[in-house]
């Protein structure tokens, strides 16, 4: 008896962990970008990112990093700690805040000043760290928008 007791726990052990390997990376997108601050030697804005969840399962984000490309030049990085539970099949708006360099918004400049009214391509990468898992979830989107709208 204790070894059929003994082999159901690890084939519902390895049950759960193979339908925890199975989640799908949320998508993250970028939904606004605000000027906070600027100050001879940084910038720092308000970024908020759009977060969907392809799962059948809420996700728990006890966190998240990623950095912001505009024009395949860095624009900023941020981390955040904010809770968010993630519905399954919903989405959930986080806020971040991210910093740059007076030499970023150089290179920044230069690509609107070059990009005469075209759209710009951004690139946003990071991680997702889900509570109840070790490790993150990376993610990447890309996208444009246009800077005179």
């Amino acid at each position: 008896m204790r070894k059929i007791v003994a082999l159901f726990i690890v084939m519902l052990l390895s049950g759960c962990a193979a339908l925890q390997s199975a989640i799908e990376t949320p998508h993250v997108t970028l939904n606004n970008l605000q000027v906070l601050d600027m100050t001879l030697l940084e910038q720092r804005y308000a970024v908020t990112l759009r977060v969907q969840n392809p799962n059948p399962i809420p996700l728990p984000i006890a966190g998240m990093n990623f950095q912001l490309d505009i024009n395949d030049s860095e624009l900023g990085r941020g981390v955040t700690n904010q809770a968010v539970t993630v519905p399954a099949y919903g989405e959930a708006l986080v806020k971040v805040n991210v910093a740059s360099s007076l030499m970023r918004i150089f290179n920044q400049i230069r690509a609107l000043e070059s990009s005469k009214g075209e759209s710009l391509r951004y690139r946003l990468s990071g991680g997702l760290s889900i509570s109840d898992r070790m490790g993150k979830l990376p993610f990447e989107y890309r996208g444009d928008f246009s800077p005179r709208r």
